[in-house]
């Protein structure tokens, strides 16, 4: 079944009720009237999941960073950037003596 045909059906459910999670697929009962996804994960994992699957915008975004991958770019960064210092030493330099067999 779709996400988007559960979620309707989950927001149509009475409290109390037995429903599925659009999400992740797992039953839970329904404890308030505008609950609508499981709470079998930690945090708004399945919410979080479902809006950025059905969001067109949201599903190939490039202009939103989130702070952990900009962390991530960052980290990428400067690891090639120490690299790329690395590398550009002269064979002579006295730094790179001895690593040279010619």
């Amino acid at each position: 079944m779709k996400m988007g045909k559960r979620y309707q059906i989950n927001k149509e459910a009475k409290t109390g009720e037995e429903c599925i999670c659009p999400s992740c697929g797992s039953v839970f009962i329904k404890a308030n009237y505008q609950q609508t996804f499981c709470k079998t994960k930690s945090g708004t994992k399945c919410k979080d999941k479902y809006w950025n699957t059905v969001t067109p915008t949201k599903r190939k975004n490039v202009t939103r960073i989130s702070p952990a991958n900009a962390m991530w770019q960052a980290r990428t960064e400067k690891i090639k950037t120490s690299r790329n210092i690395e590398d550009s030493f002269h064979p002579q330099d006295p730094w790179c003596l001895g690593q040279w067999n010619d």
